[in-house]
């Protein structure tokens, strides 16, 4: 391992300790395993529910797809949520601004805050979508949903420290964050151009993607969230020179 690498997980491991201090966070990295227990049991409970009192058949396999989409944006959302918070401690404690004189640097400190967490939350939202999924997606859909879900969660960890100047109005902010992932069931709703008038939402172009499995749309959402990320980022910044 180089120097640098060193150097990243260093910083990496002194954020997990951080971070399993905090009862909350921990059970913030484990509910998206319980949230997918829930929703591979529950919803199709409660599907066999309105057959059976309601005769209803078709009323939620409609939107299975979407559940599985916000299945898959969970683990990115609370993970790098968690990241967040962690930050949001260090700046109240001067920690950041220390961190980012050091060798580690300013960009140093946000990959091992926010990088490597939200690497580790695609990877775990692989595994859930390939154990709790309702719909049969494919492997390489799975990987993609995955990979655009971490740019999102990235996008809305930088949203929350760039805004937020301690961890109860990170906390508020969190909650306005949400409107970030409004763009994954209009394609399910909205028909016509109407659905477009989302496009600023990485999250539209998410599950416009998974609906028509057109790459185009895939290209578009990365470069949606790239864009949100860099201008968070400038933002962010002034607050750890």
């Amino acid at each position: 391992m180089t120097y640098r690498g060193k150097i990243l997980m260093i910083s990496f491991l002194q954020f997990l300790n951080q971070l399993f201090k905090d009862a909350m966070l921990i059970l913030l990295c484990v509910a998206p395993v319980l949230c997918g227990f829930f929703l591979l049991y529950g919803v199709p409970f409660v599907q066999s529910l309105l057959i059976q009192y309601l005769s209803m058949p078709d009323l939620l396999p409609p939107y299975y797809l979407l559940i599985d989409l916000f299945l898959g944006a969970m683990t990115p959302l609370l993970y790098c949520f968690a990241a967040a918070y962690v930050i949001l401690g260090e700046i109240d404690d001067g920690i950041s601004k220390y961190l980012a004189v050091t060798p580690i640097g300013k960009k140093g400190y946000l990959i091992s805050r926010l990088g490597i967490p939200a690497m580790i939350a695609a990877v775990v939202s692989i595994v859930i979508l390939r154990i709790f999924c309702l719909t049969e997606l494919s492997f390489s859909t799975i990987l993609i949903i995955a990979f655009m879900m971490s740019f999102l969660g990235l996008t809305e960890a930088l949203l929350v420290v760039a805004i937020s100047s301690n961890k109860v109005e990170g906390m508020a902010i969190s909650k306005l964050t949400g409107l970030l992932f409004l763009g994954l069931p209009a394609p399910f709703f909205l028909t016509g151009n109407i659905q477009y008038v989302l496009f600023l939402l990485p999250s539209f172009w998410v599950a416009k993607f998974v609906l028509e499995k057109q790459i185009l749309f895939m290209v578009i959402g990365l470069i949606t969230s790239f864009g949100w990320i860099l201008f968070l980022y400038q933002k962010f910044k002034k607050k750890i020179m």
